[in-house]
């Protein structure tokens, strides 16, 4: 058993916390400093395997393996018990004044061992109290896990035990209301990573399972009621825990960096994937963005696959490639081809590796990362190096070759780092934001670094790093202020010349008036030449001017996508059937909305939208003048094949022979040569035998060939029978002439492709 403690005055005193059981998680309140949730597991759950006997026993005094929850208003010195067999719990958001209100997931059977949630289960529900148990509503039956993030609720309700599949219902009033999430396509929906819920709307990854291609998932974002989804970026690089290579620029608004797959295999490891939906989170509060912030956040490795490292910088609108630095940290310039030169950055899912893309929100525009140069991302030691972005990940630079672990000091003024890779004993920094790099011996011995950290906020000029010299851990305290670098002037006014500021806007380099999110946003951030620190109690100065709308304040509606790079947002694969309205028929097309505001986005004017021209699924209902024209069409065909039948019959064929000739039975023609039919009647129909035409003996009636070389006088005799032969035709024969432009008809046919 393990004991607790427990201080209220910073560590000065502590008292120990006296409980029954071991306690397994700890809580705070929101709001409310002597109230937290507790929960343990009772000592049943740590028994060896029991005998028949020894259970049945066990079942006789009711003593069960539980999860039990309770809670303590006086900082643990009394504790109420508020339920049992429970799964998750967390405190309502203020944001709703439901502070005091405990959310929680259980089992319902109330006896027996509780089993681990490993798999879905149609067995958990989603309930709620506000009175600490006193009564427990249950809100959504079959609710295995929730989250709570800013004012939103998501819980993950099973769909099919079987399949191992699951809805996602989203509230964001509290839980009065929950919507199911519509996304645009119906794929199955493993589990759900909630990526980030700031500036009012929700960024979702969804694990499809053996669906879609094995490690990957889709990121799909919300509206601002955070229920309807459209795509933002497929092929989402996941872990199996759910851990994804999706990361926020924390200083700048409705910017990230992301990872996809670029040659995903459908068909993929059905027993990864499979495994992926069972890796559930444990957490009920936070979103990916947070967890990892927090310090939190260890994947395993993966082959090496084709991964590209893209940015978005109006909230997952658009995506595109980073650009790569044009020179290395030596002044080497870096040679590409150009269809392949793009920055990759490794992510969080290969932490263990390389340290992931990294920010801070008092660092403004500052991203660093571990990666390379070329078309896709590499996992070679000896081809990782580090780069250094201040602009928000518009453009970057090559920090230092090789793979280091990193973090910023004084609001960004200065960046520490170390190897990580290889043993070392050297720590790396710079107070001008990487124009130049400075190294000192931390140890008289090399050991292996596992991280650098410093406090939250990361506004001070000390640091921690800490790793393992052979099989011993290692700790050491960094402290730049010895320095002696004077403190910086002149934040309000700032581009002058006595000041150590300057003034920036973020950009995503597509427009020159720099508009993110519908909005100028201007930062003071110190002079990257000025040798300077901030100071703690630094306050940075944000102004934020509205724009004119353009495309780029707008995202893909319900059933359409962009391509990476791209602001045109077409129909996405299979998504017609569920945009299409009920009316909709086959040879129509139905006008939609292919655009919606990026949530958050506050632009005023200029650009707009128009509805887009859909045509409807292939296998909608025909419209009433499309099914007139196939059945008039079909009544055509029946006439003809029975016309076609009867005129070939013996019996029927005398009616069609000689149909129309009747009234022209006494023409006459002028004989030329000899057996030539008496009358127009006489040359068509059943009378007249071809073989008379195909016989070798007749050849004294055929006609004779005419040529028109010049005769000879000796050939005076045929030339004049010749002439006898023609004397019938008294006018002159004309010509037949070749069709205008050419002796065959064009091949192409220019009519109209009916959809």
């Amino acid at each position: 058993k393990h004991m607790h403690w427990i201080t209220d005055n910073a560590g000065l005193t502590w008292r120990r916390v006296r409980h029954k059981a071991t306690i397994h998680s700890f809580t705070f309140h929101p709001t409310r400093a002597s109230w937290a949730l507790v929960s343990t597991w009772t000592p049943e759950c740590s028994k060896p395997p029991q005998t028949k006997k020894e259970k049945e026993k066990e079942a006789e005094s009711h003593q069960y393996c539980q999860h039990m929850l309770y809670i303590t208003k006086d900082l643990g010195r009394t504790f109420q018990l508020v339920a049992t067999y429970v799964v998750q719990f967390n405190w309502g958001h203020e944001s709703h004044g439901q502070q005091d209100r405990i959310y929680f997931t259980r089992f319902r059977q109330g006896d027996g061992d509780q089993p681990k949630l490993t798999l879905w289960t149609r067995d958990v529900d989603f309930c709620y109290t506000d009175n600490q148990g006193g009564k427990i509503n249950k809100r959504i039956p079959r609710g295995n896990k929730f989250l709570i993030s800013n004012n939103y609720i998501f819980v993950a309700k099973l769909k099919d035990q079987d399949a191992q599949t699951v809805n996602l219902m989203v509230s964001a009033d509290g839980s009065n209301t929950f919507n199911q999430a519509t996304l645009p396509v119906e794929l199955e929906e493993k589990s759900y990573t909630v990526l980030d819920t700031s500036e009012g709307a929700v960024m979702l990854h969804v694990n499809h399972g053996n669906r879609a291609p094995v490690g990957v998932g889709g990121v799909y974002i919300s509206d601002k009621e955070g229920y309807r989804y459209a795509m933002s970026l497929p092929n989402n690089v996941r872990s199996p825990s759910g851990d994804c290579e999706f990361d926020k620029v924390l200083s700048l608004e409705g910017v990230y960096l992301a990872n996809f797959k670029d040659n995903g295999d459908p068909e993929g490891k059905t027993a990864e994937a499979n495994a992926a939906a069972d890796q559930l989170e444990d957490d009920a509060a936070g979103t990916d963005v947070d967890r990892k912030h927090a310090g939190g956040g260890r994947g395993r490795g993966k082959d090496e696959e084709i991964i590209r490292t893209v940015i978005t910088f109006d909230k997952g609108g658009v995506w595109s490639y980073l650009k790569p630095p044009k020179v290395d940290s030596v002044g080497k310039p870096i040679e590409c081809p150009p269809d392949k030169c793009w920055l990759h950055l490794h992510g969080v899912t290969n932490f263990h590796n390389f340290a992931p893309f990294y920010s801070l929100e008092t660092a403004a525009g500052l991203i660093m990362g571990t990666g390379n140069v070329g078309a896709s991302l590499r996992f070679e030691t000896d081809q990782v190096n580090t780069y250094f972005s201040r602009d928000g990940g518009l453009t970057w630079i090559e920090a230092h070759k090789g793979a280091f672990i990193y973090e910023f000091g004084d609001h960004g003024g200065l960046i520490v780092m170390a190897n990580d890779v290889e043993r070392t004993k050297q720590v790396v920094f710079s107070w001008n934001e990487g124009q130049s790099w400075y190294d000192f011996d931390v140890a008289g011995a090399a050991l292996e670094v596992d991280n650098i950290v410093t406090e939250p906020n990361a506004t001070t000029t000390t640091f921690l790093l800490y790793g393992t010299r052979q099989d011993t851990g290692v700790l050491y305290h960094l402290n730049f202020e010895p320095l002696g670098q004077p403190a910086c002037k002149g934040a309000w006014a700032a581009d002058s010349v006595s000041s150590d500021y300057e003034t920036w806007m973020p950009s995503d380099g597509r427009s020159n008036d720099k508009c993110l999110l519908g909005r100028q946003i201007t930062y003071t951030r110190r002079k990257q030449t000025s040798e300077c620190f901030n100071g703690e109690q630094f306050e940075r100065p944000v102004v934020r001017k509205n724009c004119m709308c353009s495309e780029e304040d707008y995202e893909c509606e319900i059933g359409f996508a962009r391509k990476v790079g791209s602001f045109e947002c077409r129909p996405a694969e299979d998504a017609g059937a569920q945009i299409a309205p009920e009316r909709c028929t086959s040879s129509d097309f139905f006008y939609v909305d292919a655009y919606r505001k990026v949530a958050g986005d506050t632009c005023e004017g200029g650009w707009f939208p128009q509805k887009a021209a859909v045509p409807c699924p292939a296998g909608a209902a025909f419209s009433k003048s499309a099914l007139s024209v196939l059945l008039v069409g079909l009544v055509l065909v029946i006439v003809m094949a029975t016309i076609t039948f009867v005129s070939r019959s013996e019996k029927f064929k005398h009616l069609f022979t000689n149909y129309g000739f009747d009234s022209h039975k006494h023409v006459q023609y002028a004989q030329v040569g000899k057996g030539g039919p008496e009358s127009a009647v006489d040359t068509v129909g059943a009378r007249y035998d071809p073989n008379e035409f195909l016989g070798d003996d007749d050849d004294e009636d055929a006609p004779p060939l005419v040529s028109y070389n010049l005769a000879d006088d000796d050939d005076e005799e045929h030339e004049l029978a010749r002439g006898r032969g023609l004397e019938a035709a008294k006018t002159a024969v004309p010509k037949i002439s070749g069709p205008p432009g050419g002796g065959k008809a064009a091949d192409d046919d220019d009519g109209m492709d009916l959809l």
